[in-house]
């Protein structure tokens, strides 16, 4: 009774009933699920309104139908960037083989977006939340993907080292939607790379810095982009760096600041206005920003002004 009347009133009942067949045979005990469903109709509700909206979401929890408890318990209630970054970074620094690295990121990715979705369709959160949090989880998997490279990277090529000894950092920048904290549930997200200072590593076989931070974003790339059993986590776009796709991967502070000074065209700057920082040094970004923004705000106020707009 409460299944036909919950079709009746979703939006596509064929597309809702498809999908609860596919979901029903994809979870390990389909009449402990039908009691379950039995006892507990709002569970049953819940779960029809997401198959009757989204096929991409549908695909999530028959991949995963372990989830649909993770929703019962979270309600979709929003999380905090901090919540997001510390749960995955201690999942994935516990693993060691790329493939566990990846498919931790993948996973983590997959189970939030069914979270976010929940609110969105069940609970009826608006654009903004939504968009927010679909953001604030790209930041955590970018924080531990970093996290492993740094882990990967560092014993075959030493620390980064800046003039006065201590370890240079990196920044990754989210410009466009993600930095504008407005992803949605298909985004590219893109970003930009920096490091503090030049210097050299401190291998046996030392590297420059620049050398240092370009393995670094390449690995950081790989883990987010290498197709596995479950797919990428994101395409990422790194067009708007300093020269485009003609430029080096990471450009120090310095780099990028003359660039942007001398050779940078105006549509290039004005991408800085949403630019956010993202994950590994978020104070690097900041100075950046802090020391970038005002210098365009200028330049672009006063071609306005000249130009009678």
């Amino acid at each position: 009774g409460h299944l036909e009347r919950f079709l009746v009133e979703c939006p596509d009942p064929d597309m809702a009933l498809n999908n609860l067949c596919r979901f029903m045979a994809a979870t390990r005990n389909r009449l402990s699920l039908a009691a379950f469903f039995d006892r507990d109709p709002v569970a049953l509700r819940d779960a029809i309104q997401i198959f009757s909206n989204s096929q991409y979401l549908s695909d999530l929890l028959v991949a995963d139908p372990e989830s649909l408890d993770l929703l019962r318990l979270t309600q979709g209630e929003p999380l905090a960037r901090e919540t997001l970054v510390e749960e995955l970074v201690a999942e994935v620094d516990q693993l060691e083989r790329d493939q566990a690295v990846m498919g931790a990121l993948r996973r983590f990715k997959y189970r939030e977006t069914l979270r976010i979705a929940f609110a969105d369709i069940v609970r009826g959160y608006g654009v903004r939340t939504i968009a927010r949090q679909i953001s604030l989880v790209a930041d955590a998997v970018l924080e531990a993907a970093l996290h492993a490279a740094w882990k990967r990277i560092v014993p075959r090529r030493g620390t980064p080292r800046r003039a006065d000894g201590q370890p240079a950092r990196m920044a990754v920048l989210g410009m466009g939607k993600l930095g504008g904290v407005e992803l949605n549930y298909s985004s590219d997200i893109d970003l930009v790379f920096l490091y503090d200072e030049d210097g050299m590593t401190d291998a046996a076989r030392p590297i420059t810095n620049q050398e240092f931070f370009n393995h670094l974003a390449r690995e950081f790339v790989r883990l987010l982009t290498e197709s596995t059993d479950l797919g990428g986590a994101y395409r990422v776009d790194l067009r708007l760096r300093p020269d485009g796709q003609r430029g080096s991967m990471v450009n120090s502070m310095a780099a990028a600041l003359s660039y942007y000074d001398v050779r940078g065209r105006t549509w290039e700057r004005q991408a800085y206005i949403k630019a956010r920082p993202v994950a590994g040094d978020l104070e690097l970004g900041s100075d950046f920003l802090d020391r970038l923004r005002p210098w365009i705000y200028r330049r672009y106020l006063t071609r306005a002004d000249i130009s009678g707009i």
